[in-house]
């Protein structure tokens, strides 16, 4: 009986790495390029036109920028998108327009 006790810590350690790396090892969902143009045609072309992606000095160089501009703009503009809804419009915009390496 001592020795089912002195067990039991192991055995619910061992189960909470297998659960944590099953966990971990889960890929995230892709982003949804389709959705993106969805969103930015209905929210995003109120302010502007595609004009700003192409331009020769725009102020976006890297994804992270078109990330933080993207999230910049949900929030000046009050489009309310959800977190998922931000990455859509991000994945968009760069296979359209920006083609950054993630």
């Amino acid at each position: 009986m001592t020795r089912n006790l002195a067990m039991k810590p192991h055995f619910l350690l061992t189960i909470l790495v297998i659960l944590t790396s099953a966990i971990l090892a889960t890929p995230v969902l892709a982003a949804d390029a389709a959705h993106g143009k969805v969103l930015h045609d209905k929210k995003c072309m109120g302010c502007h036109d595609t004009h700003q992606y192409t331009r020769p000095n725009r102020i976006i160089h890297t994804f992270e920028d078109l990330h933080a501009r993207v999230e910049f703009c949900d929030t000046a503009s009050s489009a309310n998108f959800s977190l998922d809804d931000i990455d859509d419009v991000v994945a968009y915009l760069n296979q359209e327009f920006y083609k950054f390496k993630k």
